[in-house]
């Protein structure tokens, strides 16, 4: 695999393309969020990732036929969108094999995102009891 056709990859730290796993995508408010999964070694007990955060872009777009003649949209970053296209190709040479995630992997995922979700929870309920007590 040359690293020429990994640029962006190679700009974001990762020199040994090897080390990545796999990856995951989501949205917070006008932030993508990439987290990248990398290989365990060999002794290692907690698996490593790495997370990404690319502010979206404010567009308006003109609506035909509507009352509003602009609707106010968003557009992820272009970096972000190459590092997505990237991380899609470098898994299309990677062996099908090794997809599968195991039971472990699973769980860490899955809790993850729980703690995420938590975070998120947590976050907005303090926000609305501040709103509530500013009335």
């Amino acid at each position: 695999m040359p690293t020429k056709e990994f640029a962006v990859l190679k700009e974001m730290g990762f020199d040994n393309l090897e080390e990545i796993k796999s990856f995951s995508t989501r949205n917070e408010n006008d932030v993508d969020v990439l987290k990248i999964y990398l290989r365990r070694h060999q002794g290692e007990w907690v698996a490593k990732s790495k997370k990404f955060k690319f502010k979206r872009t404010h567009t308006s777009v003109r609506t035909e036929g509507s009352l509003v003649p602009y609707r106010a949209t968003t557009k992820s970053s272009e970096f972000f969108l190459q590092a997505i296209a990237e991380l899609e190709q470098l898994d299309k040479h990677e062996p099908q094999v090794n997809k599968v995630l195991s039971a472990d992997d699973k769980k860490k995922v899955l809790l993850s995102e729980i703690e995420h979700l938590e975070k998120v929870m947590n976050g907005k309920m303090a926000d609305i009891r501040r709103q509530i007590a500013e009335l």
